[in-house]
């Protein structure tokens, strides 16, 4: 009898160790990561990220992680309550705790510090520019800096030039330049036009920048280009599969190259992209003006018009 209890102890170890709760963790753990990973490169791309739904797995993940280590606890319970003497009951297995400690340091730890995607930026980066060398240990230090440089390269038509700035930004710079040079854009684009570019005007401003996009981005889908056009005027997108989307890297440099084909295009230089945005500023300003006195002449013309002979010996119009 003794023997088979010991069988049955034996074989209920083997039930509580066969439970993955250190991998479960673990996966919890990395599945956490890799959201915030994801949501940081897809801040600059038209396409909703799917954190919330990753955030939901990883919570999934961590009650599993929970149950099966409760399990392992009930299973070693039981063994106690048909009799088994304590030192017959196998210990509770802690092995779990290591798949969740940190792995030791190849190298001394730097300064903490957000993490990086350069890989993931610098070979997106050459893929388009069809061009590829050593990455330059300092590059620009904000997105503003960025766009100043690419401008420069754009317009010297210096490929090599474009994929060096950008291959030696932190993923995050590159990344904001899709916000950053929409309002340049904008305002580029007007300046060609001679008015708010709108539908009728894309074809022309394609026209003046497609060239200098295709000769330094050869790899690029021109459909990506078209899709920045089309905001930059206002225009309907064009069509794509339900399932296609572009590439937040793609968006990124292609609207850095945007913006130095159209300072070339209206016969600008890369310094004075510094005044282009001084221009925006002092329009936003000028625009935010209006709206307040509009708002407050409207405030006016709503309010009723007071006549005498009503209570107070005035009365409403």
């Amino acid at each position: 009898m003794s023997s088979l209890l010991h069988a049955l102890a034996y074989r209920i170890q083997e039930v509580g160790e066969e439970l993955p709760i250190g991998q479960v963790a673990t996966a919890a753990d990395r599945l956490r990561s890799a959201n915030g990973l994801l949501a940081w490169v897809m801040q600059a791309s038209a396409t909703h990220a799917p954190a919330p739904t990753l955030t939901a797995a990883g919570e999934h993940l961590d009650h599993a992680a929970g149950a099966m280590l409760a399990a392992r606890e009930a299973l070693t319970g039981y063994l106690l309550s048909i009799g088994l003497p304590r030192d017959a009951v196998p210990p509770p297995d802690r092995d779990w705790h290591a798949a969740l400690a940190p792995a030791a340091p190849r190298r001394p730890p730097a300064a903490p510090g957000p993490p990086t995607l350069t890989h993931f930026w610098a070979d997106r980066v050459e893929v388009l520019t069809d061009d590829s060398g050593r990455h330059p240990d300092k590059g620009a230090e904000s997105t503003a800096d960025l766009l100043h440089r690419c401008a420069r390269a754009v317009i010297d038509e210096d490929r090599t030039r474009l994929r060096r700035e950008l291959v030696a930004v932190d993923p995050a710079v590159g990344l904001g330049l899709s916000a950053v040079a929409a309002a340049p854009l904008r305002f580029l684009a007007a300046e060609l036009v001679g008015h708010p570019p709108s539908t009728p005007d894309l074809p022309g401003v394609r026209r003046a920048a497609l060239r200098r996009v295709r000769t330094l981005l050869p790899a690029v889908e021109e459909v990506v280009v078209d899709e920045l056009l089309a905001r930059t005027c206002h225009a309907p997108p064009p069509r794509r599969e339900p399932d296609e989307r572009t590439h937040p890297v793609d968006a990124a440099v292609v609207a850095g190259v945007l913006v130095g084909a159209l300072l070339a295009a209206n016969g600008r230089d890369a310094d004075e992209l510094a005044r282009v945005t001084e221009e925006l500023r002092k329009a936003e300003e000028q625009a935010h003006n209006e709206d307040q006195i509009g708002f407050l002449v409207d405030r006016r013309r709503a309010q009723p018009r007071l006549l005498p002979g009503s209570e107070g010996g005035q009365q409403r119009a």
